[in-house]
């Protein structure tokens, strides 16, 4: 890096840099999770509404095999109605066995029917009262989901907000760096998870935690360059109290 003057100065305005940025980092992060978490609880009330459309399907259906069953019981007993007519024209007792029997096997096909209807009842009863518990799950859901984006929206506002308070802050302090060390700084900060200047921890970079050339932590100390980490470029500063170990 190209010589910075006033070293220790520039520090210290990276430093109250850094505090901004870090913070503004963890902000715009935090932003950054609600479009997912609006897409879930958007995506599992549609499943939901999904799951009451099929059930809705479903009990369409068995309606109408309700609706065919009854009809073709009506056109059975209708049928056995005109047979039993016709057993008083017969002349012979073949015949009237043979018609009686037909009738015998409508009635037992009929009965079946009446089965299968009683159950096809049973059913849409049971379909009828599971969707209007459903329903009224969703209707909860809807309005849980509702609060929690609210929520979601109003914390979006108050990030703004704050974003826009700490970047005014910043543009106070922003001027006072020189511009190549600025630079320098702000490509660091985006490519290192929000953090571009940090404290010597015990012979060690308080960034990536790699341990550092003792020379590099004495010219950290001194302050008279800028001096970076060999491993994730972060800017390296020791405070003046601060001991070498």
């Amino acid at each position: 890096m190209a010589q910075v003057k006033n070293v220790r100065e520039q520090i210290e305005f990276l430093k109250a840099l850094q505090v901004l940025d870090k913070e503004i980092h963890l902000l715009n992060k935090e932003k950054d999770t609600f479009p997912e978490k609006i897409q879930a609880i958007e995506s599992s009330l549609e499943t939901k509404k999904t799951g009451i459309k099929e059930a809705d399907a479903n009990l369409k259906v068995l309606q109408i095999k309700l609706k065919e069953n009854e009809i073709s019981l009506q056109q059975k007993e209708e049928q056995v109605r005109k047979l039993q007519l016709q057993l008083y024209q017969l002349k012979t007792n073949k015949e009237y066995s043979t018609m009686t029997q037909e009738i015998e096997g409508l009635k037992a096909d009929n009965s079946l029917v009446e089965e299968d209807m009683i159950k096809l009842m049973d059913g849409i009863d049971d379909v009828k009262k599971k969707i209007a518990e459903e329903k009224e799950i969703f209707k909860k859901d809807e309005e849980s989901s509702r609060k929690e984006k609210d929520v979601i929206s109003a914390r979006i506002k108050e990030i703004d907000s704050k974003i826009m308070q700490l970047t005014a802050e910043r543009e106070k302090i922003a001027p006072d760096i020189d511009k190549r060390l600025l630079a320098s700084y702000e490509k660091v900060l985006n490519n290192r998870d929000g953090v571009a200047i940090v404290q010597v921890e015990g012979g060690t970079c308080g960034g990536c935690h790699m341990s550092l050339p003792a020379q590099i932590v004495s010219e950290a100390k001194l302050k008279d360059n800028i001096i970076t980490c060999g491993s994730c470029s972060r800017i390296l500063y020791l405070d003046d109290n601060d001991e070498i170990n």
